[in-house]
């Protein structure tokens, strides 16, 4: 906090001592006088008409803001330019350089005659206030020529844009507000008032601007203003055709054409008082235009070590901000749209993220393979990993790589016996005969139900590998298929032999292959990561509406949220969600939301008090604020009531959701206080007062009582679902008893609406908000700051599956211990 209040502070201090010292040296400058002198070099037109590509001042947002208007320094606060002009009427030559960083710009020109003369602006500015509908900014101009009294001038300029509406934008600005002399007068303070429209409709908005540019003093009369008009026709993002009339100028017109992060501009103008000048020059910034003509290339590389989480953690010190999967999917969609990006290339051997999330980056790939190629590049791979990369154009692998396309499998660990063995008892209550979250502890081996319910999600899941893997690899027949996994692995040579990859390959021998398709970019591929550091330049005007995403990520308690450590995932806090829905009601630039879902439930109060804050957000800001829910890999039990709280409900074929049902339980440890010669006496002034204490066992009435407490949960649950669902709670009963289900099961039990992942729920509240796919912005909640502990991954621990399995436990534990009641999935499900 003293860091930012630090940071402020002299922020604020830099910017008032910039306007005292423009003020004071203003004044020092008033009382200066000079005999007229002739002016050859038209140093008069260097203050008031700049030899750059023309601008207004209700349009100008780049670099050369420093001249046009510094209110719109802020727009797009790093950039470098060049401009040259060439008077040949007047034999006059005019160069200037710009740097524009973080709104803090600074320029200067020098014009030169065939003479020895010369003549030198420079001019400092930056953007005070900055926001998408309002924008502040102050420039100060001094000078130094070849004659003495150029020297003594100088100019203190303000200026405002007010941009409140997507096709709309007004500026101003105030000059030489000093009352500067010149050549022995006073400069009179003047203003330029400037309007721009955009008036084509729709996604076309910003391909026409019309402005027009009105200069004025205090003595002007109507015939004395002096107008100017400019139309710009942008034919793709960063080329522009443009043409305008200044009475300064004449007429003139040019062009604007970007590529990549650069922008070329050519201007000339036709004889005027101030002469006739034909220039161009270059901006280069760090925003990236989608432009369809450029002579760069490069392939986005898409690792599949890298971790995709789906929480958003800020940098921290030495640790850099996360990149999390949301991201990922949306850089793969950024990526089509960009003429610089050739394809995408994967890499990688073990794939972070979930069943769910590869579902949804295989089919944001196999979008994008519409526009570009996609190809892959694996050293050793699994089922997942293979699964995403088998809609690749051609798949490679080095000679001594392996390939397990050996199938599905679950492993559950049952530590009842171990428990047994230190003198602990679990005792656990559960409705539903498929609710075996707590058999882990109570029981030695599966249910009937139990294996049911994981047979159908393996045969669900392999059927989406097997139809993944046919409609990609065209080689490979459904006839073959299985007796190929049931062999398993492969030699990258032998898969090759059956069709599985198309070729054995180095990345040496992949980069030959690619960039001889024209790649001139060095490096030839770029991290997705790094990718999405640069932004597309923006040029839209007004406050955008924005779409909140909302990610539930973790197990669910009371409280606030934690983030992820070494051996537990994250928490989701009821305290820190009710926060943020009550910010985001709030809120009515925010049009609708996208729940995230990725938790296998937790505490059924928290829940029930979440599910409660979304539809009090719902009923207050009505049906046109959309709220759709997208299950990640897994919204089960509180999961998937919170997933109930939405309008639409998004799953993919692989997710994991359902389990309808609720338990509760303790441990009793009386048989390890005895073991370990510890005498607990208890005293209570009731008979329920010791309900759950951990030396003794529920009793035969106790069960009774906690089950009716559990049945009141239970049908409060089903009455939940049923709402969200159209149906009776009776109806959803025999989908309940926390039996879990595939997402593509889901959608045809009808507790799931339709398949889709992240990209289509935000399409469907763009669609229902009335939101332009191309006017929006997304506000991504919570973000947090980075833990520590949660820089290991404990899958690359050494430890045996057991092992990783009981710290695991005992972090699930800790993070819950003091919820009675759960909506918790059976046992966290991994298959690999």
């Amino acid at each position: 906090m003293t860091r930012w209040l630090s940071l402020l502070f002299n922020t604020f201090t830099s910017r008032a001592l910039l306007a005292i010292a423009c003020l004071f040296i203003s004044q020092s400058a008033f009382a200066q006088t000079a005999p007229v002198q002739s002016d050859a070099l038209q140093t008069n037109r260097m203050i008031d008409t700049p030899n750059l590509p023309q601008k207004s001042v209700a349009t100008s947002d780049d670099t050369t803001s420093l001249y046009f208007n510094p209110a719109g320094l802020g727009y797009h606060a790093l950039q470098l330019g060049y401009f040259y002009g060439r008077n040949q009427q007047n034999r006059l030559d005019d160069h200037m350089l710009f740097l524009n960083l973080l709104g803090i710009a600074f320029s200067t020109q020098w014009r030169l005659g065939d003479t020895n003369d010369y003549a030198r602006r420079y001019t400092l500015g930056m953007g005070i206030i900055n926001t998408a509908s309002f924008s502040l900014g102050t420039s100060y101009s001094w000078y130094s020529s070849s004659f003495g009294y150029l020297d003594r001038y100088n100019q203190w300029d303000i200026g405002a844009i007010f941009r409140p509406w997507r096709r709309l934008s007004i500026g101003a600005v105030g000059r030489a507000l000093n009352k500067p002399l010149f050549q022995g007068q006073i400069f009179e303070t003047n203003w330029d008032l400037g309007v721009g429209i955009r008036p084509l409709p729709g996604k076309y908005v910003e391909n026409l601007t019309l402005s027009a540019d009105f200069n004025v003093t205090p003595s002007s009369t109507w015939s004395t203003v002096r107008p100017k008009f400019i139309a710009e026709a942008s034919l793709w993002p960063g080329n522009t055709l443009y043409a305008g009339y200044a009475e300064n100028t004449g007429a003139f017109f040019g062009l604007r054409f970007a590529q990549y992060i650069s922008q070329l501009s050519l201007q000339a103008s036709t004889p005027s008082d101030a002469g006739a000048f034909l220039g161009g020059g270059i901006l280069i910034g760090r925003e990236r235009y989608a432009t369809g003509i450029t002579a760069l290339g490069r392939y986005l590389e898409i690792r599949l070590d890298d971790p995709v989480p789906e929480r958003k953690q800020e940098g921290f010190f030495f640790l850099s901000e996360n990149f999390t999967f949301l991201e990922l999917i949306r850089t793969v969609e950024a990526a089509k749209k960009d003429a610089q990006i050739r394809g995408i290339l994967i890499t990688g051997r073990d794939f972070h993220g979930g069943w769910g999330q590869a579902e949804e980056l295989r089919a944001a790939l196999v979008s994008f393979q519409q526009k570009k190629p996609v190809y892959a590049y694996l050293e050793n791979a699994g089922n997942k990993e293979y699964y995403i990369a088998s809609m690749a154009d051609r798949i490679f692998m080095p000679q001594s790589a392996m390939l397990d396309v050996s199938g599905l499998k679950a492993e559950a660990y049952f530590v009842k016996d171990l428990l047994n063995k230190v003198g602990v008892k679990a005792d656990f209550i559960a409705l539903g005969d498929y609710k075996s979250a707590p058999d882990r502890m109570t029981r030695s081996e599966p249910t009937k139900f139990d294996r049911e319910q994981l047979e159908g999600i393996l045969k669900s899941g392999v059927g989406e590998m097997k139809a993944a893997i046919l409609a990609g690899r065209l080689r490979v027949k459904d006839v073959n298929l299985d007796g190929i996994m049931d062999k398993g692995f492969y030699s990258a040579t032998r898969a090759q032999e059956v069709g599985l990859i198309d070729e054995t390959a180095y990345m040496t021998d992949v980069e030959n292959q690619l960039t001889a398709q024209g790649i001139s970019a060095m490096p030839w591929r770029i991290p997705a990561a790094e990718y999405a550091k640069t932004r597309f330049y923006d040029d839209t005007w007004g406050t955008k509406p924005a779409i909140a995403v909302v990610v539930l990520s973790g197990e669910i308690m009371s409280g606030t949220s934690r983030s992820e450590g070494l051996f537990n995932g994250g928490t989701v806090g009821s305290d820190t969600i009710l926060e943020l829905m009550d910010h985001i009601k709030d809120d009515h630039n925010i049009k609708g939301m996208v729940l995230r879902i990725d938790s296998p439930g937790g505490s059924s109060l928290a829940s029930d008090i979440m599910w409660n804050k979304i539809r009090e957000v719902k009923k207050i800001r009505g049906n046109d604020f959309p709220i759709v829910v997208s299950i990640g890999n897994v919204a089960a039990s509180g999961g998937y009531y919170l997933a109930v709280g939405g309008d639409e409900i998004l799953a993919s074929n692989n997710s994991i959701t359902g389990s309808i049902g609720i338990f509760t339980g303790k441990f009793n440890i009386k048989g390890l206080y005895d073991w370990l010669g510890v005498r607990k006496y208890t005293f209570k002034t009731h008979k329920n007062a010791a309900l759950y204490t951990e030396s003794d066992s529920f009793s035969d009435e106790e069960r009774l009582l906690i089950r009716e407490h559990l049945t009141e949960f239970y049908d409060l649950f089903l009455k939940r679902v049923g709402d969200n669902r159209g149906q009776s709670a009776e109806a959803i009963k025999p989908l309940a008893g926390g039996r879990v289900y595939s997402g593509k099961d889901a959608i045809a039990k009808k507790l799931v609406d339709k398949q889709g992942g992240l990209l289509l729920a935000l399409q469907i509240v763009r669609e229902k908000a009335d939101i332009d796919d191309s006017y929006y912005n997304l506000q991504v909640y919570p973000s947090e700051a980075q833990n520590l502990l949660s820089l290991g991954d404990p899958r690359k621990l050494m430890l045996p599956g057991l092992i990783r399995e009981a710290a695991r436990l005992v972090g699930k534990t800790e993070s819950i211990k003091d919820e009675k009641m759960l909506f918790l999935m059976p046992y966290e499900i991994e298959i690999r």
